[in-house]
């Protein structure tokens, strides 16, 4: 039996916020809200609120104060931290299922799909593939035996690849088929913010840099 903890950084969206939260039905000890700089501040929900002001964020280094934060509050015992974002709404059973993954597959990190197959798929081979099939950025699961933290040298983007090309390494990574979870606002924060448009392509040469390659394909068609 593991402990199972969630961590969810979040900006302005105090509705959606509750709604991801509540979805989730973990007990509030379990729940760690990273508010960076929201106005007015997180208050008034089920979870541990810590406030960061970082402006613009450093998405990888608020997934690791939430990493650090559950490997401190499981003392030793074993468990599996979801890294979520404020938009969400979450299946029944999302975490039962993703847990149930990790022990199955002993993978580091489990994802929901989004490929449309319904099937499990357990990658352990770091390399391209279709964007599709990658890790889904704005929800997954670490094992916290893994003891995976982001490279806060990926400030907005290619933060979640680089954690699935660490975890195929310890374990692997698998997609969940049949679970699925409904994203509100997929980029939004990136195109509304010509910073974040921009970091992007630097996270994306960072990525290059550190592994020789991209780390995901669009489709391709031929005639």
């Amino acid at each position: 039996m593991r402990l199972t903890f969630a961590v969810i950084p979040t900006h302005d969206r105090p509705a959606e916020l509750r709604q991801t939260i509540e979805s989730l039905a973990l007990p509030p000890e379990r729940v760690l809200v990273i508010d960076n700089a929201s106005t007015p501040p997180v208050a008034d929900v089920a979870a541990h609120v810590v406030r960061d002001e970082e402006q613009p964020p450093n998405i990888s280094r608020l997934w690791n104060i939430g990493l650090n934060w559950a490997h401190e509050q499981a003392a030793g015992e074993k468990y599996a931290v979801a890294v979520l974002n404020d938009d969400l709404v979450l299946p029944p059973g999302f975490l039962a299922a993703m847990v149930g993954a990790l022990d199955r597959y002993g993978a580091a990190i489990a994802y929901p799909d989004r490929s449309g197959d319904n099937a499990d798929w357990h990658n352990t081979e770091q390399g391209p593939v279709l964007k599709v099939d990658r890790m889904t950025g704005y929800a997954f699961v670490v094992d916290g035996e893994a003891n995976l933290r982001a490279d806060e040298r990926f400030r907005w983007w290619y933060g979640d690849d680089d954690l699935e090309w660490q975890a195929q390494a310890a374990g692997g990574t698998v997609r969940v088929g049949g679970v699925t979870v409904e994203h509100l606002y997929s980029n939004v924060s990136t195109y509304e913010d010509p910073t974040l448009v921009a970091q992007t392509e630097v996270d994306a040469q960072s990525f290059i840099a550190k592994w020789g390659r991209p780390s995901w394909l669009f489709p391709t068609t031929t005639s």
